[in-house]
């Protein structure tokens, strides 16, 4: 049972926010796109997808890449299945990727050095995770920093 989430809907609700704020973010969205990559984020429990395409020109006009909530037809480069409460922790930058990699706890296929890349790309974005919490009145899904 996750302690973040009632469902995929739930979810996608919130991630779908926030794709929509770091996609379209002048300093992050740029970084990103240059990335020219597909990932595919896979999460248990709710079991949840969402492919976000760094590759490809954007859909949405303001935005440096498209995303997918959902499961979708497009290939991946680089996938990434871990548990949704992970990456929730990992937003809120509580998360060591590699460490959760070699621990197991993070699974990942494809062109892991691409993504790997992003990771310091991404980090801006880890103080927005709380922020459009706050902003979607979910305040009590905010980790406080121990």
């Amino acid at each position: 049972m996750s302690k973040y989430y009632k469902d995929a809907d739930d979810l996608y609700r919130i991630y779908g926010y926030f794709m929509d704020k770091i996609l379209t973010d002048e300093k992050i969205g740029p970084k990103m796109s240059k990335a020219g990559i597909i990932i595919r984020f896979i999460y248990t429990d709710p079991d949840s997808e969402i492919t976000i395409d760094l590759k490809n020109p954007p859909q949405k006009e303001g935005y440096y890449g498209s995303y997918y909530l959902g499961p979708c037809s497009i290939k991946e480069d680089v996938w990434s299945k871990q548990a949704a409460d992970f990456s929730h922790s990992f937003w809120h930058g509580h998360e060591n990727p590699i460490a959760a990699v070699t621990k197991g706890r993070v699974k990942q296929g494809g062109n892991i050095v691409a993504m790997m890349k992003l990771l310091p790309v991404v980090r801006p974005a880890f103080q927005f995770f709380p922020i459009i919490l706050k902003e979607m009145g979910l305040d009590h899904l905010i980790i406080q920093k121990k």
